[in-house]
């Protein structure tokens, strides 16, 4: 419970932080690699691993994370081809492949996460494959209550 406590704490600081620097500032680029590096770190931290483990974990992490940025860049221009699409006087054709590329692009991303998690097998135990699995679905919850008690506390002090 402790540790729950504290990694809430951890991303409520987190993402006020950011909040905040994006308020004085106004550069949102960055917050993206930020909360990558502070999610690496609290993933290390959960999974608890050694020195090596934990260099090829992140290695093979950056690398998956890289190929499903690609795949999301692919995606998100396809969407935005349908926005365009569905603004104009298209075909139903024209619709249909873009849907079909939409469904090639889902298979790629869910290819790519099975052999993420087959290679993990080789660095990581079942137990922490499975604290990895946790942590990603439980780090974007937190996250998200995160930043919504920021809002709500901003909201207050106006």
């Amino acid at each position: 419970m402790k540790l729950n406590a504290t990694m809430l704490l951890s991303v409520l600081f987190f993402a006020s932080a950011v909040v905040s620097a994006q308020q004085r500032h106004g550069d949102r680029s960055q917050w993206p690699d930020r909360i990558e590096s502070y999610k690496k770190v609290r993933m290390l931290e959960a999974l608890k691993l050694g020195e090596d483990q934990s260099v090829k974990f992140v290695s093979r992490y950056d690398k998956h994370l890289e190929i499903m940025h690609g795949f999301d860049k692919e995606r998100n221009d396809l969407i935005d081809n349908l926005d365009s699409l569905s603004r104009s006087s298209a075909s139903d054709g024209e619709f249909d492949d873009i849907y079909k590329n939409l469904l090639e692009i889902d298979k790629k991303i869910a290819g790519e996460r099975q052999n993420f998690l087959s290679q993990l097998k080789e660095i990581l135990s079942n137990k922490q494959i499975a604290v990895y699995i946790v942590f990603e679905r439980n780090f974007v919850k937190e996250l998200r209550q995160a930043v919504r008690d920021v809002q709500r506390e901003r909201m207050k002090d106006r």
